[in-house]
């Protein structure tokens, strides 16, 4: 009986092991593309063989984020090699048009209008779950994002960016340092509706 069960003990360990060697890619498919340069490095190769995930969506009016007018999101997720979140860079309110556009510090549940461009970027821990950094847009500096192309028929949207965040709120272990100076940034990718 106690032979059973140390040899069950031991089978439920070795599965249980073999897991956590195992890739877990992530879920959300990839739309595009989106390169910069992070410090003067390349944002998307801080994690060895590690995942990138771009998407861009309509975003309606609601009352979780009370923008008054459609507008759009672009988001780029960075996973590491095992496939967990690490990092999210994240553009909120773009407007639905060519144009170059200011990107402003972003306050949570708060849209106005007269805002133009929200950006920021989460770290995340432990298996991807849990927020450790937060990095909102530094007032004054040269931050923008262009829309250089839009294309209603294919939903095809390129433009470039940059931008500099600084860390509002600290996790455990920063993960990166206090500024970060996003610049040459690229994106291609084709905007979702959601609803």
């Amino acid at each position: 009986m106690l032979r059973s069960k140390i040899i069950q003990i031991i089978v439920t360990l070795a599965v249980i092991a073999c897991d956590f060697g195992r890739v877990h890619p992530p879920t959300n498919p990839s739309l595009g593309t989106l390169t910069v340069k992070l410090n003067g490095k390349k944002w998307n190769k801080i994690y060895k063989n590690a995942y990138q995930v771009v998407q861009c969506a309509v975003i309606p009016p609601s009352t979780s984020f009370p923008c008054a007018k459609e507008h759009i999101d672009l988001l780029s997720e960075l996973y590491s090699s095992e496939g967990y979140l690490r990092q999210q860079l994240y553009f909120i309110k773009i407007p639905i048009a060519v144009g170059r556009y200011p990107i402003v510090p972003s306050i949570q549940f708060h849209c106005s209008e007269d805002d133009p461009v929200y950006g920021n970027l989460f770290t995340i821990k432990q298996d991807g779950d849990v927020v450790g950094e937060f990095y909102n847009t530094l007032t004054g500096p040269d931050n923008y994002i262009q829309i250089d192309e839009f294309n209603c028929d294919t939903k095809e949207i390129k433009g470039h960016f940059q931008l500099t965040l600084l860390i509002e709120k600290r996790g455990d272990i920063p993960a990166l340092s206090d500024t970060l100076h996003f610049t040459e940034g690229k994106f291609h990718t084709k905007v979702i509706d959601i609803y």
